[in-house]
């Protein structure tokens, strides 16, 4: 389950950002390596929720700096979710 969420979230960012999945490492930064600026930001968590039904709080947007935060982030966030 966790690797299928992983390569969804990198696909899901990779069609918001319009980088190849290939050329994203989970560990650059996507704000200063990967062009990502504050209105790209918005995006991809708007599509995280979207997708997932999750609603990020805006302080959490600050910590997320790479794709294995958004990765981290969102499975910590379907995790706490009663089932």
């Amino acid at each position: 389950m966790n690797d299928v969420l992983s390569k969804e979230i990198k696909t899901l960012v990779s069609k918001v950002i319009k980088i190849p999945e290939d050329k994203i490492d989970p560990n650059a930064n996507l704000f200063t390596d990967l062009g990502v600026d504050s209105l790209l930001g918005v995006e991809i968590f708007a599509s995280l929720d979207k997708k997932y039904g999750l609603d990020v709080p805006e302080n959490k947007l600050k910590d997320v700096t790479t794709l294995n935060d958004i990765i981290n982030m969102v499975k910590g966030m379907m995790s706490d979710r009663p089932r």
